[in-house]
């Protein structure tokens, strides 16, 4: 996918990694072995091989790159139902780091760390908004219009933030824009947040 990009257009100098997947724990807190392998392939390993194969390109280039990874407020918080997600984050969060030492000085390597966005995610299909209502004893009814149940869940995750405000796809753009610009020419293994002020998340 990388040599057709760079035969298309010449060659690449930022890429964003923004797969990720989400795999609840049962009830009990278990997560089947499968499901644990699929979360750490895609959240944690899809971004190593991206990173790996991109650099052979950019060695080629000999032109500096950026590397912008997604990992997670998840990442500084623990919380139930989420074992496998967390942690794979967690070490999303610290491959950035590992990756901004391999990679200099030719590719800066940063992270997004989002808090939970569920406008605009495919993340959050209507079943999943349903089960996260039902989660918090937040109010809702079965025939309610999805964009209503969308909206109810995503203030209720802006409401444990500082500025009480949903983090939207466009939100983590923004962080994305700054980290392949040179306006933070000199930022590299470093984690920008865009959580809206989860204290939960403040550095210990």
């Amino acid at each position: 996918m990388l040599d057709k990009v760079a035969l298309a257009y010449g060659g690449f100098d930022s890429i964003c990694v923004t797969a990720g997947i989400f795999v609840p724990s049962d009830t009990s807190g278990h997560i089947p072995d499968d499901k644990w392998a699929l979360t750490f392939n895609i959240n944690v390993t899809g971004s190593y091989l991206v990173a790996d194969e991109a650099f052979k390109t950019w060695k080629e280039q000999g032109l500096r790159g950026n590397l912008v990874l997604t990992t997670s407020a998840n990442a500084a918080v623990a919380k139930k139902g989420s074992l496998a997600y967390d942690t794979s984050k967690a070490a999303a969060n610290h491959l950035v780091r590992e990756l901004a030492m391999e990679l200099s000085p030719l590719v800066r390597v940063n992270g997004v760390a989002p808090a939970t966005v569920v406008q605009g995610s495919a993340m959050f299909p209507r079943d999943r908004v349903i089960g996260s209502l039902a989660k918090y004893a937040i109010p809702y009814t079965d025939d309610e219009a999805t964009d209503s149940l969308v909206t109810k869940l995503a203030q209720f995750y802006a409401d444990r933030t500082l500025t009480k405000s949903p983090i939207t796809p466009a939100d983590q753009a923004e962080a994305y824009f700054l980290l392949v610009t040179k306006r933070l020419s000199k930022t590299t293994g470093q984690i920008v947040t865009v959580d809206g002020g989860l204290h939960e998340a403040f550095l210990r």
